[in-house]
């Protein structure tokens, strides 16, 4: 029976057998989020990401207050859909339209929002 000592010790395995300074010297990872967008770009879900980002951007857009009683509902061939928690508040955003789709559209890209209408729905809001 021989000794394990006297075979030689592996450092490194990689099943694709690239050798680990060729691993270091690789280039470098995208971001993740370039990956995604690259990744729903093929899919078709652009339109998925850009929902996401609206509703995670939505104070930064709108302003806290306006926020506080307000929430987009849904963002569908340029239709950016809002529920208000109160006809007041949904006055308020058909008022400032003009200025949010302004917004909208800085931050996520020309022609995302072409029109806005809102409900009153006071269980979608914050």
């Amino acid at each position: 029976m021989s000794d394990s000592s006297d075979r030689p010790r592996r450092r490194w395995y990689d099943p694709l057998g690239v050798p680990p300074e060729q691993v270091a010297r690789s280039r470098a990872v995208p971001p993740v989020g370039d990956a995604v967008r690259a990744l729903a770009a093929r899919r078709g879900w652009q339109s998925h990401l850009v929902a996401g980002d609206l509703h995670s951007q939505w104070e930064a857009i709108v302003g806290p207050q306006l926020a506080g009683h307000t929430a987009p509902l849904r963002l569908q061939g340029g239709v950016l859909v809002l529920a208000a928690a109160t006809p007041l508040w949904a006055a308020e955003v058909r008022q400032l339209g003009s200025v949010i789709t302004r917004r909208v559209n800085e931050r996520l890209g020309e022609g995302t929002v072409r029109t806005i209408t809102v409900s009153v729905r006071r269980s979608k809001t914050r």
